[in-house]
């Protein structure tokens, strides 16, 4: 008799879990994504397509997820760089809608976006780290659509601005080859920004291939 209790409890679970899945609700997979698109000098004309494989991985982002979006300027680490931040409802339907918004807000986002004269990637790093340690999820990503090559501004120098990347990964994607002729420039830069992640306890990918994100972001 003891143990009516606790089987009538386990029912009443189970039919709540019933319940909500036949209304269509699921839980968060615990993601938050902030994608940084470099608007500076030449690479803000790749802006467009960058805006276009972001809405590949915003596709592939569960109900429940986090999407921000931020932009890499002369100077990044300011809330003007912050270009979108919302949480996907937890049902379909509605994360759905949600999605076909965010396609809009990036393709209005991408068509007007201007070129700017330096390239503080250090400060955008330090802008979506410090918005997703706001965030309560544990899977934590930052993707960067840059060339990878900093120019800062001297009046905007953030090289001594100490990176917090723990738990946090970060993506580089769509890492032009600004210079074809020197190919050992290329792989330096690229091992050093490996270092500078690492250093600050984030986890360095090299997606070598824009299409790769979904696979190593929401899978």
């Amino acid at each position: 008799m003891m143990r009516r209790p606790r089987l009538v409890a386990g029912l009443a679970a189970g039919m709540a879990a019933m319940l909500l899945a036949a209304c269509g609700i699921v839980t968060s997979t615990n993601r938050s994504v902030f994608v940084l698109f470099d608007a500076s000098g030449t690479y803000v004309k790749s802006v467009p397509d960058a805006a276009r494989w972001t809405n590949l991985l915003v596709s592939n982002l569960q109900p429940g997820d986090w999407i921000g979006v931020g932009q890499i300027s002369s100077c990044s680490f300011s809330d003007k760089e912050v270009v979108l931040q919302e949480r996907l409802p937890e049902t379909p339907s509605r994360a759905s809608e949600a999605k076909r918004a965010l396609f809009t807000r990036l393709r209005d986002y991408s068509g007007t976006v201007k070129s700017t004269k330096h390239t503080d990637i250090h400060g955008a790093l330090a802008q979506a780290a410090f918005e997703l340690r706001q965030r309560p999820e544990k899977a934590r990503y930052i993707v960067v659509f840059s060339d990878m090559i900093e120019d800062l501004a001297p009046k905007c120098d953030t090289s001594k601005v100490a990176l917090d990347l723990k738990g946090i990964t970060v993506v580089a994607s769509n890492v032009i080859k600004s210079d074809p002729g020197d190919p050992d420039k290329y792989f330096a830069s690229l091992k050093a920004w490996e270092k500078a992640i690492t250093d600050a306890g984030g986890t360095w990918l090299l997606a070598t291939s824009p299409d790769q994100l979904p696979d190593l972001v929401t899978k």
